[in-house]
């Protein structure tokens, strides 16, 4: 059985997922509302293609993984059942930063 571990830096492999779930983490802190996911923001890709990537892989590999909970129809995200497994990573990463490699956090 693979490990929460292995999931998250699997997760953590994407750019997309990332800011997804950082963005999640960040608003988690303050309020704990949903966050709307609209098509990503600065990617190589054309638009269009980073959209679809973003709705037929990304989010759907973080709400199998139970990090986050997604509504296709509303296109909303919220923390999912294992997201508090994850958190302290993500806030351990957030909190570093400046140590790490450029476009990582």
């Amino acid at each position: 059985m693979e490990q929460i571990s292995d999931k998250l830096f699997d997760a953590l492999a994407n750019k997309q997922r990332r800011r997804i779930l950082f963005d999640l983490a960040e608003r988690n802190l303050r309020d704990n509302s949903p966050i709307y996911i609209d098509a990503p923001s600065d990617t190589t890709d054309d638009g269009e293609t980073a959209s679809i990537e973003q709705h037929h892989v990304h989010l759907p590999k973080l709400d199998d993984r139970d990090f986050i909970d997604w509504e296709p129809g509303s296109n909303t995200v919220e923390v999912g059942n294992r997201f508090e497994e994850i958190a302290p990573t993500l806030e351990l990463l957030r909190d570093n930063r400046e140590e790490l490699p450029a476009d990582s956090v």
